[in-house]
């Protein structure tokens, strides 16, 4: 698990912060006993936001802070979005979807930006046993929590006691199949001359 303090530009924090504060059409989020608001609409800054973390740089960077290589992103973002909660919302714990049907791809990390100021509403992650807490902390306006898809530690999001607390949610996959005649580009183009490839595998 990382955590990561002015995750953001500064002033982009506070400028995504206005854009949020405009949303009306939030989706109501209910399960069992959690519970807060949804947005998968657009905005100017949130796409710039969602397009720099999609882009080359920051996988390749992501990629060496996480130590796993080859991660994508899922460009219709299923699942991704804004997440509002108010106090008294809460997440109880819970394991994520592992499985993108659209991409065909496992979830392999994910990403929260937390942005607003709030009390409480610690984000916590549970040990396999569902008995300990193994990481908490709690989001503080332009924080991040990065962290690895578990099917065995679960995490939830402690009761908000006041203030607004916005999360942008934001996932990276990777294919655990395996290519069995890997190879690069083939140039037999005329089949009758049986050109050489250039590929080495």
């Amino acid at each position: 698990m990382f955590y990561y303090n002015n995750f953001l530009d500064e002033q982009v924090s506070y400028d995504i912060l206005k854009e949020l504060d405009q949303i009306k059409d939030w989706n109501n989020f209910h399960r069992n006993n959690s519970h807060m608001k949804e947005f998968y609409g657009d905005f100017e800054l949130l796409n710039t936001i969602r397009i720099k973390l999609h882009s080359k740089k920051f996988i390749n960077w992501l990629e060496k802070e996480i130590q796993i290589e080859g991660l994508v992103v899922d460009s219709h973002g299923v699942g991704e979005g804004v997440s509002l909660m108010e106090s008294g919302d809460l997440l109880d714990p819970h394991i994520d979807f592992n499985w993108n049907d659209r991409i065909k791809m496992y979830r392999a990390v994910n990403l929260l930006v937390y942005l607003g100021n709030s009390q409480g509403g610690e984000f916590q992650i549970w040990d396999e046993e569902k008995k300990n807490v193994i990481f908490e902390k709690e989001p503080k306006h332009n924080s991040a929590v990065i962290f690895k898809h578990s099917e065995n530690n679960s995490h939830g999001v402690k009761p908000v006691k006041s203030g607004n607390r916005f999360s942008i949610r934001q996932f990276y996959y990777k294919s655990e199949n395996i290519c069995s005649n890997a190879h690069q580009s083939l140039y037999w183009y005329n089949p009758n001359k049986k050109m050489k490839t250039n590929s080495n595998v």
